[in-house]
């Protein structure tokens, strides 16, 4: 659902899914049957919170009433970083020409009972507050502002070698801690140094927008060694022409961070080694991208959705 090309472009304020049911190939009490259901639900909610504005919410209604009971719906949410906010009462009335229906057996298209079910609201999980203070301009010239929330560090760094000709680019994400929660590496064709960091950055916004930590409202910050593919972000023309379909796809994924989920992204040139903290990062990085110019493409965490 998340990658339908009608879709994935956009942000909703409601996502609803009444009576999920994975189909009848049993009984429903059946263990395997529950984890069919529960299957659905999951992935359900995995593509639905990716198309969620971040203060949106995510409606189910389910029967409350054994063996629906056990799907355990919040579980699977949490799962997915969301948070029960509410459960009220089921009233068909408020889903104008909706109409239920058994959906099996020789009495497919009659209704069924719905009074013992309940609709469950859930938002996306708020984190623990972290206390940044952030004044924050971003290259498309929005307002200064501040911001009281998580911060993390995407580091990247490009390297090209001559001989034999080859590129390649490498990426390491960092917490508050300093701890590594991310990292990729690429091999490319020699091309230009710049060309290549300007790749290593738009990977590395690609990736914190797959991962949990975007849609839980943390904001970013990009280091790169290029102040050259800085300033082809920030800027609005002057850009190299070939250029234009990989700053075009890197415009298109900030705009989803920035104004769809409202996180603050920041992209900063750094060509100096950080203090003692971030010193070894920098270091490990440039190795990263050394050896990626003879290494197969590799992210970790594989299924950086889970980062």
């Amino acid at each position: 659902m998340k990658d339908h090309p009608l879709l994935k472009c956009r942000k909703f304020d409601c996502i609803v899914y009444n009576f999920p049911h994975a189909g009848f190939y049993g009984s429903e009490d059946n263990p395997d049957m529950i984890n069919m259901h529960q299957g659905l639900v999951h992935g359900f909610f995995s593509n639905a919170r990716c198309l969620l504005r971040h203060s949106g919410q995510i409606h189910i209604t389910h029967k409350t009433k054994p063996p629906y009971s056990s799907w355990n719906l919040e579980e699977l949410a949490r799962e997915n970083s969301l948070l029960l906010k509410e459960c009220v009462p089921f009233d068909i009335k408020d889903y104008s020409f909706y109409e239920n229906k058994r959906g099996h057996g020789s009495t497919i298209d009659e209704p069924f009972d719905w009074r013992d079910s309940f609709t469950y609201k859930f938002i996306i999980e708020p984190l623990s507050p972290y206390i940044y203070s952030y004044n924050h301009s971003s290259y498309l010239n929005q307002p200064s502002s501040h911001f009281y929330q998580r911060r993390v560090k995407f580091i990247v760094r490009a390297e090209v070698r001559h001989y034999p000709r080859a590129a390649g680019y490498a990426g390491v994400l960092v917490d508050e801690n300093h701890s590594t929660q991310a990292m990729f590496t690429k091999p490319l064709p020699h091309m230009d140094l710049d060309v290549a960091e300007l790749l290593a950055i738009k990977s590395a916004l690609h990736m914190f927008e797959k991962s949990h930590l975007c849609y839980r409202n943390v904001a970013l910050d990009i280091h790169s060694s290029s102040s050259l593919a800085v300033s082809w972000i920030r800027s609005h023309f002057r850009n190299p022409r070939e250029l234009y379909a990989d700053l075009q796809d890197f415009t298109m994924a900030y705009n989803r961070i920035q104004n769809c989920i409202q996180n603050p992204v920041e992209f900063c040139c750094s060509s100096r080694v950080y203090g003692d903290e971030h010193g070894h990062i920098v270091h490990k990085v440039h190795q990263l991208a050394v050896e990626a110019m003879d290494m197969p493409e590799t992210y970790w965490p594989r299924d950086n959705i889970g980062i």
